[in-house]
């Protein structure tokens, strides 16, 4: 995966009564991609700061999304078109 660590907008939607937000589009230079699937979540502490890092794909790219839980932040932090570098 291409490391990117740019900050993004972010659709998401909360899962009822589970406690899950789950995002389904993303906002990335100026282009919108739709998350067709969201496999592995995971969270991620850095200090006293909380991410909630999301691996998932919008059917021909892979994405890392971190979902920062103080400032509220999505950074899309690696992507991926499958293809060898």
């Amino acid at each position: 995966m291409q490391e990117v660590n740019e900050v993004v907008d972010v659709l998401s939607v909360s899962k009822r009564g589970r406690g899950i937000v789950v995002p389904i589009k993303i906002k990335w230079r100026n282009r919108y991609y739709s998350m067709n699937q969201v496999g592995l979540v995971h969270p991620k502490r850095e200090g006293r700061i909380l991410y909630h890092i999301f691996e998932g794909s919008t059917g021909n790219l892979a994405l890392r999304l971190s979902y920062n839980t103080e400032s509220l932040q999505w950074t899309l932090e690696a992507i991926s078109d499958g293809l060898p570098q």
